[in-house]
């Protein structure tokens, strides 16, 4: 009995397959306790194969000799059903040889008429655990099969996130690096929409810097400062931030929403924005894991940001240096031809001297 109180919270669902009434109410009332067992019956064949589609039961008890359908034919019209629990069949004393063709045709064990109560609960019992230690492989078999889908689409989560950062941190040109920024975000998450904020240093307000698929409320605010509450509070935080549902309607810009992540943009210590997507069309949510997925993305988006401004502040302060340098070649260049024309009038009157000089010279030899 210790067995059957360990399944008192799981009772197995048996079925009695009997045309004798004294049978089924023996079996059911002193063999198998409702508290431990939930037992359906049936008089005949045909209402036990209805009962067995309707409650597909755990075990059967199947008695061999009935009335129209014998307990063979029974057991032939379960394996067209493909029904794999195990089917016990009852058969009279003297008359076991009859359950051998049980046997061919899929039945497990037997036990004899009239039935010894101890007997039949320990036949049940024993080949109830054989249906336990199937049901905990399958279990285990699903587990392990749905713990290696996880594997899998973490690591093409994980490989897909690391080219998008590749994409996001080797382009310089900031808009280009928006746009990818906005679709990866999009594409990780499968959301409606997506949009980068910004804080504008020069005014130290949040800008709305770009946004995909927006929708036209939000459309509508490209270029502008946001009054986003959510926003701010991911900025201090510093961490990602999911939410769905009518709590969003507390805010003016995500009042149309039905989910949305927020994920700050952080360079060491300092927030310079938010990467958030939402969905203003399908009610799904957002779990736990797109809210990390979001959160990576965020960070290779800060750095591939960061490197953007950082390229063009070094090409733009090059550009200045090189402009300074062919002013200077310029003035220069002016300086030097301004004092070879103040210098070549006096090298000709010179040369004029020297040549007078030496017609002298010539003339006092002879």
């Amino acid at each position: 009995m210790t067995s059957a109180n360990n399944r008192a919270t799981q009772r197995n669902k048996i079925l009695i397959v009997d045309d004798d009434p004294e049978v089924r109410g023996l079996l059911r009332d002193l063999v198998l306790s409702p508290s431990l067992f939930e037992v359906h019956e049936a008089e005949d064949g045909a209402s036990g194969l209805q009962q067995v589609r309707a409650i597909a039961p755990d075990m059967i008890l199947l008695d061999l000799v009935m009335p129209d359908l014998s307990g063979n034919d029974f057991l032939v019209a379960l394996r067209q059903q493909g029904f794999s629990n195990p089917v016990l069949v009852m058969t009279k004393r003297g008359s076991e040889m009859s359950a051998i063709d049980a046997f061919r045709l899929g039945a497990v064990d037997f036990f004899t008429k009239p039935i010894r109560e101890a007997e039949a609960l320990n036949i049940i019992e024993a080949r109830l655990k054989d249906v336990q230690l199937r049901r905990e492989r399958t279990a285990l078999v699903d587990e392990v099969r749905a713990t290696n889908a996880q594997l899998q689409a973490r690591i093409k989560e994980l490989t897909t996130l690391s080219q998008v950062g590749r994409r996001v941190t080797t382009v310089f040109d900031l808009e280009t690096l928006f746009d990818r920024i906005l679709e990866a975000a999009i594409y990780m998450t499968e959301a409606d929409h997506s949009a980068l904020l910004l804080m504008d240093e020069s005014t130290n307000r949040l800008m709305l810097r770009k946004g995909r698929a927006l929708p036209l409320v939000l459309q509508e605010k490209v270029g502008e400062p946001v009054n986003d509450g959510l926003a701010a509070l991911v900025m201090q935080s510093g961490e990602p931030f999911a939410a769905a549902g009518d709590g969003l309607k507390r805010f003016a810009i995500t009042a149309g929403l039905n989910a949305t992540i927020y994920a700050p943009l952080r360079i060491g210590e300092k927030s310079i924005g938010v990467l958030t997507v939402g969905n203003h069309k399908k009610r799904r949510a957002f779990d736990e894991q797109l809210m990390t997925v979001m959160g990576t993305l965020a960070d290779y988006a800060s750095i591939g940001i960061t490197n953007a401004r950082l390229f063009n502040a070094l090409e733009s302060r090059a550009k200045s240096s090189e402009r300074a340098f062919e002013e200077m070649k310029a003035g220069l260049r002016a300086r030097l031809q301004s004092l070879q024309a103040a210098l070549d009038p006096k090298a000709d009157a010179a040369q004029k001297n020297v040549a007078g000089l030496l017609v002298w010279v010539e003339n006092a030899k002879r």
